[in-house]
């Protein structure tokens, strides 16, 4: 329905601009801060700073709303850098060693890695990034002086290189039969790259056509038609999503740290800090920007393990428990 799409259309582009104005109000608040420090509630508002870049950095389910919005990335990456750098004068000229300043510290790591991430991302999604990464390195050539050097002691070993590539090249590409509970996810997947090659505009290998032809004439319609859904879904995320980082060894790790941060910080702060000394109206601002972090990033984990991403992961481990855990997230 086009209200559901101008709704969120408008959510995606007013959560930064409330953001940036949100930053940039604390920003000036700063412009006469002798006195201001011995006021808790100052301090509590500085401690809001690294918040407005968690969000700035947006859900690791969308990270742009078209294609276009790719190509700016840029432009984001300047915001990126104007930005924490707002949030780093706002801290400074707040500084007033309190335990609450040193709490804003995992908040700035939490806020740098989700903003970070979302650049990132969108550089990797841009038409020519997205092209470049699938091209190789180029090839200079032999060295044909060396070569004629060296000829009569290495043609035998040149030809059977050549053969052998030869040979790989005309193999078709091997598969897995099925993932335990994927509905079809491993063919998905293994289209995937292919699917990818497509949309930068590069050309298949016949053994890429012919494995994926065989492969869509064994299944009926509704099956071939699951597959493609499937396959258009990965690429989705690749292009839309921070999948390209999340679903990575490296992604994991970024994750980890952001959520370790939110969590040391809200308990921190709930425990150890004493929150009579603020007014009533900062404290509940404060706690709903907490567990508001908090939520999204366990929203972002549950995505995470019931993504076929997730699925195609576990199915490779190859053990009996495992696939009973595929087949139970592939029914929900």
């Amino acid at each position: 329905m086009p209200w559901i799409r101008i709704l969120i259309w408008s959510a995606y582009l007013s959560s930064d601009w409330i953001a940036t104005i949100s930053l940039g109000t604390l920003s000036n608040s700063q412009g006469d801060s002798e006195g201001k420090l011995l006021d808790p509630n100052y301090t509590l508002m500085a401690f809001w700073v690294p918040f407005l870049l968690l969000h700035l950095g947006g859900l690791d389910t969308i990270t742009a709303y078209s294609f276009e919005d790719n190509e700016l990335w840029l432009r984001h990456l300047l915001g990126l850098v104007v930005q924490v750098g707002v949030a780093f004068y706002v801290f400074f000229r707040s500084w007033a060693g309190t335990r609450l300043t040193f709490l804003s510290i995992p908040m700035f790591v939490a806020g740098i890695i989700k903003h970070g991430e979302r650049t990132w991302v969108l550089r990797s999604a841009s038409k020519n990034h997205f092209r470049d990464s699938f091209l190789p390195a180029p090839d200079p050539g032999p060295d044909y002086a060396n070569f004629m050097k060296e000829h009569e002691t290495n043609v035998g070993i040149i030809r059977k290189e050549l053969f052998e590539s030869i040979r790989r090249s005309q193999e078709p590409i091997k598969y897995d039969s099925a993932i335990a509970g994927g509905k079809y996810i491993d063919k998905a997947y293994l289209f995937k790259n292919q699917l990818r090659h497509l949309y930068a505009e590069l050309i298949l290998r016949l053994a890429d056509q012919k494995t994926s032809e065989g492969i869509i004439r064994s299944l009926s319609f509704d099956k071939a038609f699951e597959v493609v859904d499937m396959e258009l879904s990965f690429l989705y995320n690749v292009l839309y999503t921070k999948a390209t980082v999340v679903y990575s060894l490296l992604g994991i790790l970024l994750c980890t740290a952001s959520f370790l941060s939110i969590i040391s910080t809200s308990a921190t702060f709930c425990f150890f800090i004493d929150r009579h000394e603020f007014s009533n109206i900062d404290i509940n601002i404060t706690y709903t920007l907490l567990f508001g972090a908090i939520f999204l990033e366990i929203y972002a984990i549950v995505i995470l393990i019931l993504s076929n991403w997730s699925i195609v992961w576990l199915s490779r481990k190859k053990n009996p428990r495992i696939d009973s855990i595929c087949q139970a997230i592939t029914s929900i």
